[in-house]
């Protein structure tokens, strides 16, 4: 992605001056440790002032509702320290002026603060944005004193500038960059690089930012220097701007193509730029944590069903002993104590050697054989009778994995997170599914309706609430996948095409779908059950396969 520039900075000062000078703060809220958010009023309309400064999407905008959902951002029910700081000084303060200092990443709210005496000073709000070194800081526009900061900076982690209360505030050090709008094209020329040119011009002047010269160089074929000199100084003097976003989500696009999103603001390109990166990081860091969990129980479980198997294994050795019990047991009144092995005739007729305990006796021997057996026998019955649980406990978190993959709701991962970093995942503590928040697709085909779940909660819901007994549910055999229902209505025979559809489209939302042949088995609703308590884990009976 690309960061967030000078030049765009710039921009949204120009833009949005008019409304910041004169506002009020109505509202603060701080979501966390790098977010603030504003509520600003004026010209009778109220605004979301969103700050980030977080190091990989600072940057500032008034956000909509929906990219306020996609950034997922919680207000906590207890405040920051910073943000009742805030409250104390700027809350339904009024705002004089907005400033962003030359060339810089800085944006600077001035306000007019009354103290406890009432006398009248100047505060200013000064939002940096330097990627790792971002930060808030309030401080005394007047005696030039920091009143507190989001990011305490101490000696130990900068030698050139401190910020903490009390301490003076002093601007970040200057660049050693010029101005293209002042240079002429030989001086141009001095500093291009032609192995590297984005970065020798980056290097050399404010504003111009590599993703940004690289849609002007990339756009003069054949490359002609002149020509990118005088494109690049239009584009600094000229106040037609150009707002796109492509499909790669560059910030400029000097070309419109088919492909691109045009906005009409630089606030809302800078909106949707920084919302759609923001989920798509709070997404896949949701979905690594979640598969990484349940790699781990997985690991477990296999290990479980591993030895379960071997336990159900060394059941016929089992038998062996009991049999060589039987055999002593019957022959006790012709053998010797004390004997290392014996040979002895089995029930059937066959010679047998029998190894033997030469410190116990026989009939010792014999119960120590009966021991064994009764040992082996006991661990045999219980994984007999848990190895199924065991395997339903792997499907089941095999889903898990296949849902993530598909998954694009944040707040579904974020709960399903929870669960399993808490190990609960039974039905009875999750919270119930909202059916107006689920949103189930479906394909219509030659007039029947085919429902396909894409997580836990969806595939849940279509069980519990949107199918009848008769419909027709469809699986992936022994793989996970998601569920899909076939509703029938009032038919009585479904075409063999429509229930071919169905199985087609099980197979491509399941972890087979790129297997050359699947079997796909479905049966009517009411031979499906919830099996183990478990949200959308089931059992059925009375399956009809069909091979895809």
């Amino acid at each position: 992605m690309i960061n967030f520039d000078s030049f765009t900075l710039k921009l949204f000062c120009d833009e949005n001056s008019d409304f910041f000078s004169g506002a009020k703060i109505q509202k603060i809220q701080q979501p966390s440790r790098s977010e603030l958010i504003f509520y600003i009023r004026n010209k009778s309309e109220t605004k979301k002032f969103y700050i980030n400064i977080n190091p990989n999407f600072y940057h500032i905008c008034f956000f909509n509702d929906s990219n306020e959902q996609k950034r997922s951002v919680i207000i906590p029910k207890v405040a920051p320290m910073f943000c009742m700081l805030l409250r104390k000084y700027i809350l339904n303060a009024k705002i004089i002026k907005v400033n962003v200092p030359l060339y810089e990443r800085i944006f600077e709210i001035y306000f007019e603060y009354y103290d406890e005496l009432n006398e009248k000073s100047q505060l200013c709000l000064a939002i940096e944005l330097m990627g790792k070194y971002s930060n808030i800081i309030l401080y005394n526009f007047d005696t030039n004193v920091i009143i507190g900061c989001c990011h305490n900076v101490s000696s130990e982690k900068s030698r050139e500038r401190e910020l903490a209360g009390l301490l003076p505030y002093t601007y970040p050090a200057k660049q050693k960059k010029k101005n293209l709008l002042n240079t002429n094209f030989k001086d141009f020329m001095k500093d291009l690089d032609l192995s590297n040119i984005a970065k020798s011009i980056s290097s050399n002047y404010y504003y111009l930012t590599i993703p940004m010269i690289e849609e002007f160089f990339n756009n003069i074929i054949p490359f002609n220097p002149e020509k990118l000199y005088s494109q690049l100084k239009k584009f600094l003097s000229d106040d037609n701007y150009k707002y796109y976003i492509k499909n790669d989500y560059s910030l400029y696009s000097l070309v419109y193509i088919d492909n691109s999103t045009k906005f009409e603001t630089v606030n809302d390109l800078i909106d949707s730029y920084f919302a759609f990166h923001q989920h798509e990081f709070i997404k896949n860091n949701l979905k690594s944590k979640i598969i990484k969990l349940v790699n781990i129980r997985l690991k477990k479980l296999k290990n479980l069903e591993e030895k379960q198997n071997n336990q159900i294994k060394l059941f016929d050795t089992a038998n062996v002993y009991k049999k060589n019990a039987d055999i002593i047991m019957a022959n006790l009144y012709n053998l010797k104590h004390f004997s290392k092995e014996i040979n002895l005739t089995d029930f059937n007729g066959t010679n047998v050697n029998i190894l033997m305990d030469e410190n116990l006796s026989a009939i010792d021997n014999a119960n120590k054989y009966y021991a064994l057996y009764k040992k082996i026998k006991s661990s045999y019955e219980y994984a007999r009778s848990m190895i199924e649980d065991t395997k339903s406990q792997i499907m089941f978190y095999e889903e898990q994995k296949f849902y993530v993959q598909y998954s694009n709701d944040v707040n579904m991962l974020r709960d399903l997170y929870s669960e399993l970093k808490n190990e609960n995942i039974v039905s009875d503590n999750l919270k119930q599914a909202n059916s107006k928040l689920l949103k189930i697709d479906f394909i219509e085909y030659n007039g029947f309706k085919i429902f396909i779940g894409k997580n836990q909660k969806q595939n849940d819901y279509i069980l519990s609430k949107l199918s009848s007994s008769e419909d027709l549910w469809f699986h992936p055999l022994n793989a996970a996948g998601s569920h899909v229902l076939l509703k029938v209505n009032s038919q009585k025979e479904i075409p063999n095409d429509v229930l071919l559809k169905a199985a087609i489209l099980t197979k491509e939302y399941s972890s087979q779908k790129y297997n050359s042949k699947t079997s796909i088995i479905y049966t009517k609703r009411k031979y499906v059950k919830k099996a183990n308590n478990k949200i959308a884990f089931v059992t059925y009976k009375n399956e009809s396969e069909i091979i895809v």
